[in-house]
This record gives structure tokens, sequence and C-alpha cells, in this order.
């Protein structure tokens, strides 16, 4: 990494922790009760996906300019709207809906193009799917199950120490695996991403074990085993290297280095946050079959 980008990268965590840190813990609701119940943490989740859907399209166009891909956004934004007012469509339901309207837009626009609309309909749909699921997990660490696993604190500036700890071990675990890989990493892990190697693999893995182990044995409901806060890290190391590697592969198929330039010395938000929309699914289901197994006890 050149020196200018570290600094640059430096920068951006100087200003953004503290920010996001106030976001994901404020407790109050910017809109009146009697409409929605809605944190800056769920802005800031809805803003990262709505963000990443936005430079997944700009990467879309790149091979279909002449397109209807912001009906993508109309989805997204019923979905977010049925979420807040606790009355969500079957998933089935939505589904269905987002594919009717990936078909009508392969119609409309992607005349220019007869051999590939398969594939201009799939790259829609899956990767607006991807993002809506990942949208939604965010929000969901708001809600039980989740919530139930971490102790609350007064203190408004420690109501979600929780998701602090997913993200720290998320964001901990890229770093890990990319100062130690540079360094030391001598056998290459996977051709999608060359510059990934076993040994900073290994190190992103470890990393978001103890930073996970760490928070869950202080912060963790007395109620759940110490044990689980290693299982956390080791779900939580898995899959959000695999989140890193399915980026690295839809940029590397549209033939981009970044998402976007948003972020400087980072890229876009799918690059700086495609851990997390990965992980953030799979810590929800975490949660979920914690609190089942610990139902039936």
């Amino acid at each position: 990494m050149k020196l200018a980008d570290l600094g640059k990268r430096l920068l951006f965590v100087l200003w953004a922790a503290p920010l996001g840190w106030w976001a994901i813990n404020s407790h109050f609701s910017l809109l009146p009760g009697t409409i929605a119940t809605i944190y800056p943490g769920h802005v800031l989740a809805i803003l990262l996906t709505v963000m990443a859907c936005y430079e997944y399209f700009g990467m879309l166009k790149i091979f279909y300019p002449f397109n209807g891909f912001w009906l993508g956004y109309v989805w997204l934004g019923l979905q977010f709207f049925l979420y807040f007012k606790n009355s969500p469509l079957p998933s089935n339901l939505g589904v269905y809906i987002l594919l009717m309207l990936v078909a009508f837009e392969t119609f409309i626009w992607g005349k220019r193009n007869l051999r590939r609309r398969w594939v201009r309909a799939s790259l829609m749909f899956s990767g607006t799917l991807f993002l809506y699921i990942a949208g939604i997990s965010m929000l969901n660490l708001y809600r039980e199950p989740f919530q139930s696993l971490f102790r609350t604190f007064p203190n408004p500036m420690l109501s979600q120490l929780g998701i602090v700890i997913v993200l720290g071990s998320v964001f901990l675990c890229d770093t890990g695996a990319y100062f130690i890989g540079s360094v030391f990493g001598k056998h290459h892990f996977s051709t999608i991403s060359p510059k990934k190697t076993i040994e900073g693999s290994i190190a992103g893995l470890i990393s978001a074990v103890l930073v996970s182990s760490i928070g869950w044995f202080f912060l963790a409901n007395p109620v759940y085993p110490k044990w689980l806060g290693l299982m956390m890290g080791i779900v939580i190391g898995i899959f959000a290297q695999a989140g890193d590697l399915l980026v690295s592969l839809m940029k590397r198929y549209f033939r981009v280095k970044d998402a976007s330039d948003i972020i400087p010395g980072h890229g876009g938000i799918l690059d700086r946050f495609d851990s997390v929309f990965f992980t953030a699914p799979v810590l929800w289901l975490f949660s979920w079959l914690v609190s089942l197994i610990a139902g039936q006890f």
C-alpha cells in the first residue's frame, strides 16, 4: 500500500469511527413514535445498503448503459418502508415482486442485447437481493434475538456494545489478514484475489476470534456459555473473508479495481463494508440458533 493511501485510510478512521460509534449507540428516534421508530443506527445501515446498491448498479451499467436499474431502488425502498411499519411482506412474495420488476426491466430496456438478457436479469436480481438481505440483517441486529445475547448498560453511548463487538471483529479480521498477509504471506489463498494468502487468512481468523471472545467474555449475557464467543468469532472470521472474496469476484467480473472512490484510500462502500454485508445475515442466523437452542433447556 502506498504511504499516501495509508494516510487517507487513517484519516478516514479518525472521523468515521467516532461518528459510527455515536450512530450505532444512539437510542433516540428520528421520527415521531406514532410514525416509526428509526434510530441513527438504522439510518446508517440503510444508507450503507443504498450506497452499495448505487455502486453495484454503477458497475452493472458498464455492460448495460441503457437500463432501468432504478427499479431496484423502488423495491428496496418498499421493503424498508414495510420493515419499519412492522408489516413486512411474506418473503416469497417480496422476492416474487423483485423478480417481476427485474423481468420488466429486462424486457423494456434489454432489447439492444437480446442474447445477454438472462445474464442481465440474473445480475440485477442477485445483486439487489444480496444487498437487501444484508441491509435487513443489519437492521435486525437492533432486534431480538441478537439483542438478548449481550448485557445492557444505562449509559446511552454503551447501549449497543454487542454490535460494536461484531463490527470490531469484522474490521480487525480484515486488518489482520491484510497486514500479516502483506508482511509474511507466501502461499496464495485464491485465484479470485491473488494478493490474499493463507497466512493472512489465518491471521484474520485469529483476530476475529480474539476480539469476539474477549468481548463476549466481558459483555455477553451471563445466561449463555463463554465458549459461544469463540464460536461467534469463528463464524465472523470465516464469513467476513468469504464476503471479501465475493466482492473481489464481482469486481473482477466487471473489470474494475474499486467499486467507487467515495472513501479516500479505501475505495467504495462495497470495498470497505463487503465483509459486514456478508457477515450480518449469518450473525442474525447465529443469534436465532443460540436463542432457539437455549430455549429448549
